[in-house]
């Protein structure tokens, strides 16, 4: 899964890149082509809130992810409480996380078992990593 972390005021909160955040990115911008032009158009308001939309939907998917594996994280954000922690300041920092978020761990991390016979075959014998980009 990919994963990130990000502190506001003093807390570090778990960001992640899951399906649930791939379908709403879907939803919002007709799909992950369009979220680099979501956060770099003309209008520094707009760009600066679909980066705080973005945050809040990752540190959603994060908290989810933290509670399914009893990881301790904080109680997610919504996009209220970061318009009133973040600073304009702030705006490449959060940037910098969705994308760190999106493109971390591009490896692909599969188990697969030994077959019951006891013979293996080529990539059979534990982790494999690839370099597909799918998780």
């Amino acid at each position: 899964m990919r994963t990130a972390k990000i502190t506001i005021d003093g807390q570090e909160h778990l960001l992640c890149f899951s399906v649930r955040v791939i379908l709403a990115i879907n939803d919002r911008y007709g799909g992950m082509e369009h979220v680099d032009a979501a956060l770099s158009g003309e209008d520094m308001g707009e760009n600066l809130k679909e980066a705080i939309w973005l945050i809040s939907t990752m540190m959603d998917a994060g908290a989810r992810y933290a509670r399914h594996n009893e990881l301790a994280n904080p109680e997610p954000l919504s996009c209220e409480d970061l318009y009133d922690l973040c600073g304009f300041e702030d705006f490449l920092g959060l940037r910098g996380k969705i994308l760190e978020t999106i493109t971390r761990g591009r490896e692909a991390h599969v188990e697969v078992e030994t077959p019951k016979n006891g013979e293996t075959t080529q990539g059979s014998s534990g982790a494999l990593s690839g370099g597909s980009g799918t998780e």
